[in-house]
């Protein structure tokens, strides 16, 4: 269960509030005009950078569950080139390292034991195509469409002003059954904000943070949290891998 829950949450994009951010509301822009901006600047960049996030933490029979967490490191090279490094902590498996790397439909992995190899693996090809300009555009539509918007407003962290649209999801938009037996009929609220640099409209920040509640002695949450960096970066270099090297 622990493995498919980190499994589904590693194609969502999202994370924490940042508590120092000063929030005002925004009435100047209206959704369909932002995002268009975002689409057009996201669909121009040539490269950047992504870090995924997720952690967990349940109480199951008023014990705490030792909580799982994962980090999946991007790189993205326009149009199809992906470099990918995943850490999974879960259960036993402290640290599990795995690394992999996408050229057009080529899927390369890097095995600790025999170096880089050829290999097929839908699952990946898909999970890096979710980090492409046309998934992340797609994402943010399927979260326009599934969850209920409840504002735009702005944020400043950093020096830096961005657009933050804020939604609102219960139950209904959480894979229940990834969750443990005595949180499937709890109570469930979520949080998902997308922060948007307002100088160049290009995506910095997708964030989801999900409660869980049955009683006091069943009850937990979880987060994730994406973050864009290194737009248009020159010292972003993906390169075809030497079968059985062993440098990542």
């Amino acid at each position: 269960m622990k493995r498919n829950l980190i499994r589904c949450t590693l194609f969502l994009m999202g994370a924490v509030l940042i508590a120092s951010s000063i929030y005002a509301q925004e009435s100047s822009m209206d959704y369909k005009q932002l995002i268009a901006k975002c689409s057009e600047a996201i669909n121009q960049a040539k490269s950047y950078n992504a870090k995924m996030e997720y952690k967990n933490s349940f109480t199951i029979n008023s014990q705490e569950i030792k909580s799982d967490s994962a980090e999946l490191s991007v790189s993205f090279m326009s149009p199809d080139r992906f470099k990918v490094a995943q850490v999974i902590n879960e259960g036993s498996n402290e640290g599990l390292w795995d690394g992999w790397i996408v050229i057009g439909n080529d899927y390369y992995v890097l095995n600790a034991a025999f170096g880089w190899a050829k290999e097929n693996d839908d699952n990946r090809m898909a999970m890096c195509k979710a980090y492409s300009p046309e998934g992340i555009i797609k994402h943010l539509e399927a979260i326009e469409k599934g969850y209920k918007r409840d504002s735009i407003s702005s944020a400043t962290k950093d020096g830096i002003e961005y657009f933050v649209i804020k939604y609102l999801f219960g139950k209904e938009s959480v894979d229940v059954e990834s969750l443990p037996p005595e949180l499937r009929d709890s109570k469930t609220n979520g949080t998902f904000e997308v922060w948007i640099n307002k100088n160049n409209y290009l995506p910095f920040k997708l964030s989801e943070e999900v409660s869980y509640y049955s009683n006091e002695r069943n009850k937990g949450t979880s987060s994730t949290t994406t973050n864009y960096f290194l737009y248009n970066d020159n010292k972003i270099i993906i390169d075809k891998p030497t079968l059985g090297g062993k440098t990542f």
